[in-house]
Formats: structure tokens, sequence, C-alpha cells
């Protein structure tokens, strides 16, 4: 299949062109569900046809995911979501049914074998940050929200280790003029020994912030968007330092993070050093990823995430 081949689903609404180009030139072909693109849309009708689901007139497109909105007669609104994405399709899907609660987004259905989900539609999924609430108060409810998916794992299958996870950073090529070098090994140092010191193992968030806390009509808030790591329960403190994406150009930077991290530790119990140095740990991380596939967004990105590890530096202990 080519850049060209134009997919479309049963509904006859196209896959979007740009998740065409994507998939066709990921640069991780092993990562890929093979012949995703050419099965999806069987897969996708067939999933709605089992819940009598009429798919909305819209695709959200993220990233390289695919995420369609509609109703099923049997469960209500749904969101239909796909991702060729073999490895995360899989442990998301396995974070939210591990992590099934009043709180979090309800997995009604999965196809593994094509990567397509079928889960509970928060409505209105007004998310946290367009709430007006003072940031403490937003950290405060984000953190007792989270910590509710830290649970031991029985059957590690399908979930990620978090050093695994976190191996961009320790295998990164130095590229100064990306990253300074001393940042990286520092963080490279830090999230080595808070690995080796970590606690029993927990079913993880991985990338918990406020585009992913989403309030129900009731009032009540539902957790998305799980990556579905297994690890120390204090990197999921690690996104929230450094979202929204315009918090780091505030001038009490450094004191907002002091005081979420305050927070945090008020609420969880976990220790407030460990969660500094995964919040900045986290941030380096995050700055390596976007390093590694610039572009235009990622480029600021990169600006955005070395800039709050360069601050959250100067509060480890």
């Amino acid at each position: 299949m080519t850049t060209n081949d134009a997919i479309t689903l049963h509904t006859g609404l196209p896959v979007p062109p740009g998740l065409v180009t994507k998939i066709a030139t990921w640069p991780r072909a092993d990562d890929v569900t093979p012949d995703w693109l050419a099965t999806l849309p069987d897969a996708i009708e067939a999933l709605s046809d089992r819940w009598q689901i009429a798919l909305e007139p819209l695709v959200h497109e993220s990233m390289i995911t695919l995420v369609l909105p509609g109703r099923s007669e049997k469960l209500g609104p749904v969101i239909v979501k796909a991702s060729p994405l073999r490895d995360e399709f899989r442990s998301e899907a396995t974070a939210l049914a591990l992590a099934a609660a009043p709180n979090v987004a309800r997995l009604y259905d999965v196809d593994f074998d094509h990567g397509v989900m079928v889960m509970e539609r928060i409505v209105p999924g007004t998310q946290l940050r367009q709430v007006p609430l003072p940031d403490d108060d937003a950290t405060r409810l984000a953190a007792a929200q989270v910590m509710t998916m830290w649970r031991p794992v029985d059957d590690p299958d399908g979930l990620h280790p978090l050093r695994r996870w976190m191996r961009d950073l320790f295998n990164w090529t130095p590229r100064p003029g990306l990253i300074p070098t001393d940042l990286i090994r520092h963080a490279q140092d830090s999230g080595t020994s808070l690995l080796e010191t970590s606690p029993e193992p927990r079913l993880l968030h991985g990338d918990f912030q406020h585009h992913n806390l989403l309030q129900r009509a009731n009032g009540d808030w539902a957790i998305i968007d799980p990556k579905g790591l297994l690890g120390d329960p204090g990197f999921d403190i690690a996104a929230w330092m450094y979202n929204p994406p315009d918090v780091t150009a505030r001038a009490d930077y450094r004191a907002l993070s002091a005081r979420r991290i305050a927070i945090w530790s008020d609420v969880t119990g976990l220790d407030r050093d460990r969660l500094t140095a995964w919040a900045f740990t986290g941030a380096v991380l995050s700055a390596c990823w976007s390093a590694s596939d610039l572009g235009v967004a990622d480029a600021e990105w990169l600006r955005h995430t070395v800039r709050a590890a360069q601050e959250l530096r100067r509060l480890l202990a």
C-alpha cells in the first residue's frame, strides 16, 4: 500500500491521508500491525455491526491513531479507536481492562488482531485543562484520580515495563545542540537510581496530564488514554509537571512545580524527593522523544520540555 492509496470506511468516511502517510513512512516498521490499513475498514464495520454503532461523520486523528465517535444501541455513546502500533494498542487496552473503575473510561470490546477497540465515550468529556480550577486544586484532584490506577499486576503480559519505556533516554546519542549533554547524563543517572530503588511495580497510566482527565455530565471524572506501563508510581507525576503546554512559560514555573510536587506527595503519600527526581527525569525523557521525531511542533515541544527539566533540576535535593 502506498501513500497515494485512499482508504474509506464502511460509512463512506475517508481515513485521513495524513494518517495513511504516517503509517506508510513509519520509521520502525516492526511496530506496525501487518496490513493494518487494508483490514481496518472491515474490522471497524464488524465491531460496529456487533454493537449496533452508528458512527458520526467525524474522524479525529491523533498522531497515529484514528478516533471515531458514535452511538451504540446497546452501549450508548462510544468511541471506536484504532491504532496500527501493535504494542502500544495492546498496552492501552490491557491497562483499561486492569484499571476498570467508575473513574476510568470503560473498555467494551477489543480486536487485538486488527488494532481496534470500542470504549466508552465520556460525555460531555470536558478536559481538566478547560475547567477553571486553580492549579493547586487541579493538581490535588488529578493526583487523587490517577493513584486509583496504581494496582499490583499478577500478569504483566501486554504492559510496558518502565525501564523499557525509558530506553530512548538511556540509549541517547549525544546531540548537544538539541539537549544539553549534562542534562542527559544527570537524567540517566537519576533514572538508573530510581529504577534500582523502585518499590513493587504497579500499573501506571504513563501519560497522565490535563488532556487525559475528562469530566462527565454529572461532574465526576474519568481517566482516558493510558499508555499501560508497569513500574514505580512516582513516574506518573512526570507528564503532569510539563503540562498544559504553556506552563513552562510562566515566570513562576519553578515555584509552581514545587507546589505541585508537594501536593502530589500529600495526596499519594509518595516521597517528595523521589517525585521531584521522577519529574526531572521524565521531562528529559520527553525531550528525547521530541528530539528523535523533530519537526516544527516537536521543536517547540523540545524547547518546552528542556526548560521544564532545567527548572525541575534546581528543585532536586
